[in-house]
C-alpha cells in the first residue's frame, strides 16, 4: 500500500482581465517546480480560459493546487474532478501545454480523452475551435 496515494485535480478557470504574460514562461516554471515535487499534468489555455489537470502524490498536489488556487492570474475556478486514482494519465509530463491550434498533438488528445469521461458540453467548450465542424465565426 501506497503511504501517499495518487490525487488527480480536473479544475478550469477564467485568464484575468487584462492577463499579459508569456504562457510558455508559466508552463517552464511548472515544469521545474512540478518536477522537484512529482508532480505530472497538463494545462490547455485558449487564451481567455484554463482548463488543467494536476496529479501524483497527495500531498504534493494538496500544497500545488493550494498555490493555484491563489494565483491572481485567474479567476472563477471551477473544480471538475478531485480523486485518487490507481496510475496517473500524463505520466512523462511534469507539465505540458496543449496548444488549441495543433489538435494533432499528443497532450490535446490525451486531453480530449479524458474529458470525454465528462460533459459532452465541457469538452465542445474547449474544442469548439480544433475541428473545421465546430469552428464558429468570429
Amino acid at each position: 500500500m501506497q503511504d501517499d496515494p495518487l490525487r488527480q485535480v480536473f479544475y478550469h478557470s477564467q485568464a484575468a482581465d487584462g492577463l499579459d504574460v508569456d504562457i510558455d514562461q508559466i508552463v517552464a516554471s511548472a515544469k521545474r517546480n512540478n518536477g522537484m515535487d512529482g508532480i505530472t499534468g497538463v494545462m490547455f489555455f485558449d487564451g481567455h480560459s484554463f482548463l488543467q489537470v494536476l496529479e501524483g502524490p497527495a500531498t504534493s498536489v494538496d500544497a500545488t493546487f493550494a498555490r493555484v488556487m491563489t494565483d491572481p492570474r485567474h479567476h472563477s475556478l471551477t473544480v471538475i474532478s478531485d480523486r485518487e486514482v490507481a496510475e496517473r494519465d500524463f505520466a512523462y509530463w511534469s507539465m505540458e501545454l496543449c496548444d488549441p491550434e495543433h489538435p494533432s498533438d499528443e497532450a490535446i488528445w490525451r486531453l480530449r480523452r479524458r474529458l470525454e469521461r465528462f460533459s459532452p458540453d465541457l469538452h465542445h467548450y474547449f474544442f469548439r475551435d480544433t475541428s473545421g465542424s465546430d469552428r464558429k465565426a468570429g
